[in-house]
């Protein structure tokens, strides 16, 4: 069942005076870029049960509004024009409607957080150069300002402006190359609509639809639809509790009259988050009023704010392309999206953003249609905001090109992992989107590769390219028998490997999130329940994917004296779980744990167990045949003799690592 989602501005518009012109929506206005080759949708108000009739181009379609005055109308596919025509929509019996110089060509929605937000204005002297040279008279630019809402908005403020040397100072610069190098590249009128907000996350940009038929959000989608106006599961709980409110009322009227105290008032059911850094908002105010007009696709720049999602980023992702893709009818909407750029988030993060940019390769094989930039050579690791975004523009105007417009020889990207072999001593490292083959962006060797044993104890290492020019061939003299390989694993790393069209490669971990010997690995960012929760910060950090031994890298437990203790993980969905890898860190006094599995949280059977030395870190890896499991425990059953600063009391665990059999 559809939601009833109704703006303010709606419902202040709801019903028109007898005779007043008809209103369309807010991308409909003088100056606009419309989609070429793609059927044409247009809407607005109207009286209420009112004829209304657009034409343009020689085209002409018919709705009727209905009983609040909504009206949307399909106009013919057309081709590419330059020319400025007119849309003319009219109201039976009231006076037309003109939207002037409109054009027909390519339009694309870009948005994201401050890095697509960031202006050409802002942007390094070269780009701010180029910016100042004239381009295409017929590149548009719509921008989107900040705002909010927990309900979905029909109307927008915004207006359609050419792309001069000085409109394009307050734009996205990395929206405004990208149009401009495909208006000069395709020569045909192009439109970009912005609607960024610095420090976004992603979650607020979500239109609901997109999380259906996703099975690890099931249980999340009933929260969400539980706390959102407008789904029948808040709106039953609110009528509820109106009621209750009401009982209470009188109640509390009849405990005032005989002088007693009137009970504690009942709460209205729980509302979602809402704001730019919430849990919804964005996409009702900034996205929705937008919502179905014709375009070819979307640029998505953001991630930032949700360093730390690891491998979960590659299904928020996922709910974020279904949605708007559902919501703009358009199921096959090419989405080209920029790796963020590497960046020092602290030294208790060095990992979590390697695995965020594995979390955003990763929708390239899971998505259809989707495009990836990679930008660690053109960051600044001092610098959340590099001002290079010309370059960053280029790499997604290329998968545009490449994959949207169908242009020969064009490379779209840089190379990207695709798999390695062991060669003796040796790890051959095998990518796709070497173009004309590998080189480095100095001359010298490829640089940020290390190796590792089957102790997973990374070295640096020295790499060079295969004769060839497709592989690269990784060993160190201090790593005999070579196991994994990772490269660019670093959130600092600026690594000089590229293809010869100079894109550079992009960072992965041979054995992270999938690990050949183990499965996928699924339980990075999972939540977890603790027995016997730590209340001085170290609460966090067993699935965080870091194997580290401080505060918010290592997990650990109270200090209460009873044995055994337990944290449970939730994986959010049944898989066949075939492994375990767990250990502990060289601190506090943990020795013996174990770890079992369950479908229901309830009943939990042992699957392998270990007593880890004292005073050392340790790990250990429960293998076993494939076992459908949603939750995962690990039990600390004992301790040693306090052995260092920390109450023996402490149990303390570095990571527990789940993987399944298949991928999901």
């Amino acid at each position: 069942m559809m939601p009833r989602f109704l703006g303010v501005t709606a419902l202040l518009l709801t019903v028109l005076p007898c005779g007043a012109a008809v209103e369309l929506a807010p991308l409909f206005q003088n100056g606009a870029v419309l989609q070429r080759d793609r059927p044409l949708p247009v809407w607005g108000l109207a009286t209420p049960n009112s004829q209304v009739t657009a034409e343009f181009a020689g085209q002409k379609a018919t709705a009727t509004a209905d009983k609040n005055g909504r009206w949307k109308l399909t106009l013919p596919v057309q081709a590419a024009s330059a020319e400025g025509r007119t849309l003319t929509v009219t109201e039976a019996g009231a006076p037309p409607v003109e939207v002037k110089d409109v054009l027909v060509g390519e339009v694309w929605l870009a948005s994201g957080q401050s890095n697509m937000e960031f202006r050409v204005g802002q942007t390094r002297p070269e780009d701010q150069q180029l910016a100042a040279t004239p381009t295409t008279a017929t590149l548009r630019l719509f921008q989107v300002p900040h705002i909010v809402s927990p309900n979905r908005q029909d109307k927008v403020p915004g207006r359609w402006s050419p792309a001069t040397p000085e409109t394009v100072k307050g734009f996205s610069a990395v929206a405004y190359f990208f149009g401009r190098g495909l208006s000069e590249d395709i020569k045909v009128p192009v439109g970009l609509i912005e609607s960024n907000w610095g420090g976004s996350r992603i979650e607020p940009w979500w239109a609901e639809e997109g999380l259906a038929g996703i099975p690890e959000y099931a249980e999340q989608v009933k929260r969400r639809r539980a706390s959102l106006p407008g789904y029948p599961e808040y709106d039953q709980a609110f009528r509820g509790y109106l009621k209750t409110l009401r009982d209470w009322t009188t109640t509390a009227e009849q405990a005032m009259d005989a002088g007693k105290t009137a009970p504690e008032a009942p709460k209205a059911p729980a509302l979602l988050n809402v704001g730019s850094g919430g849990e919804t908002g964005t996409y009702q105010a900034m996205i929705h009023p937008l919502v179905p007009y014709a375009l070819r696709g979307f640029l998505w720049y953001q991630g930032e704010s949700n360093n730390g999602d690891a491998m979960a980023y590659t299904t928020k992702m996922q709910a974020l392309i279904d949605g708007w893709r559902k919501q703009f009818d358009n199921k096959d909407a090419p989405f080209l999206f920029v790796q963020i750029a590497p960046y020092g988030y602290g030294a208790d993060r060095t990992f979590s953003l390697p695995q965020l940019w594995s979390a955003q390769q990763a929708v390239l094989a899971k998505v259809p249609h989707t495009g990836m930039a990679v930008t660690n050579d053109v960051g600044n690791p001092k610098d959340i905001h590099p001002t290079n975004k010309s370059d960053v523009a280029y790499r997604l105007l290329q998968w545009a090109l490449a994959d949207v417009y169908g242009k020969k020889g064009v490379v779209r990207s840089g190379p990207l992992y695709s798999g390695y072999k062991i060669e003796g001593g040796n790890i051959r490292v095998t990518f796709s989107e070497t173009g004309s083959g590998l080189i480095t962006r100095d001359g010298k060797d490829p640089d940020w590769f290390e190796v590792a044993g089957d102790d997973g104890n990374f070295v640096q290492a020295e790499a060079k390219i295969a004769p060839d020019g497709k592989s690269v061939l990784v060993h160190s003299d201090k790593v005999a028998t070579p196991f994994q390989v990772r490269f660019a694993w670093s959130q600092i790393a600026e690594p000089n490997l590229m293809n010869k069209e100079k894109l550079p490669a992009g960072g992965f971990n041979s054995h992270w999130p999938v690990d050949p010997t183990l499965g996928e690995l699924v339980s990075v960012g999972r939540p977890y329940q603790s027995s016997d929760a730590n209340n001085k910060g170290w609460n966090a950090g067993l699935t965080d994917g870091t194997w580290g031994n401080t505060a918010g890298t290592c997990y650990a437990t109270n200090e209460t004296p009873q044995f055994p203790k337990t944290v449970t993980i939730d994986l959010g969905v049944q898989r066949p779980v075939q492994a375990i890898r767990y250990g502990v860190p060289n601190i506090g006094a943990t020795k013996t744990v174990a770890v079992s599995v369950s479908t229901d949280g309830k009943n939990f059977t042992e699957v392998g167990r270990n007593a880890f030395a004292a005073k050392t870190a340790g790990a250990s890896t429960a293998r076993f045949a494939a076992t459908p499991a949603r939750f995962v425990r690990a039990t600390i059953e004992d301790h040693y003799p306090q052995q260092d600063g920390f109450d023996p009391n402490f149990a303390f665990l570095s990571e527990v690592e789940v993987y399944s059999q298949a991928a999901h």
